[in-house]
């Protein structure tokens, strides 16, 4: 566990971002029953995090993607994130819509992006990874060059590096689930029959129960 990764854990534990369940799981939009959720909108609402945020974020695009040309945040949750992302790179900013529109336009990608251009994608959290492969293909087609996945909060599934290795598509992400159940732990928010629970739930979370 980075320092990194332990301070933004920390804060968004403090900050009531996510809420465990074990006895009443969460419904996800896929049909999956989940003990925890992570409510990761409540950091736009704290401008000493957010900010925080943002310039962890955009630390790592430019360390690790100093050649990019565009952020691309994926719409609809990680839209805020990017553009400050770009705002803190004076890079431009597009979003991508998982699915091109059924309105208006139709577009799918949102804003001025021209083939060729390197770009990094804006999450704000990867679970299963659907709307992430969604994104890089759509910029791929558009003949962009994904350089990689820059989020929030890593939910750590197998089956999920595993399709994102495939598409070679990189993540990089500030926490992660093991770093955030640690502190949980630490901060009685959760005992460790709880926190191995999840940990059962995280390998193979489309098969579990309660």
């Amino acid at each position: 566990m980075s320092v990194l990764q332990n301070l933004t854990a920390i804060k968004m534990l403090q900050l009531k971002a996510f809420k465990f369940q074990l006895n009443n799981p969460f419904k996800w939009a896929n049909g999956w029953s989940a003990p925890l959720y992570c409510d990761d909108r409540k950091i736009l609402s704290y401008p000493k995090f957010r900010n925080f945020i943002r310039i962890e974020l955009a630390r790592i695009v430019a360390e690790m993607y100093p050649d990019a040309d565009v952020i691309a945040g994926v719409a609809t949750n990680a839209i805020a994130h990017g553009v400050l992302v770009a705002e803190q790179l004076s890079l431009p900013f597009v979003y991508v819509h998982p699915t091109p529109k059924d309105h208006g336009l139709e577009n799918q990608i949102e804003g001025d992006l021209r083939p060729k251009q390197s770009v990094v994608i804006i999450e704000n959290q990867v679970n299963v990874g659907s709307n992430c492969l969604k994104v890089a293909e759509a910029l791929r087609n558009n003949g962009c060059k994904v350089l990689g996945v820059v989020t929030i909060f890593d939910y750590g599934f197998p089956a999920t590096y595993a399709k994102l290795e495939k598409a070679e598509l990189d993540i990089t992400a500030l926490t992660n689930l093991e770093t955030v159940l640690h502190h949980a732990e630490n901060l009685e928010i959760i005992d460790n029959e709880q926190s191995k629970a999840i940990q059962v739930w995280q390998r193979k979370p489309s098969k579990w129960s309660k």
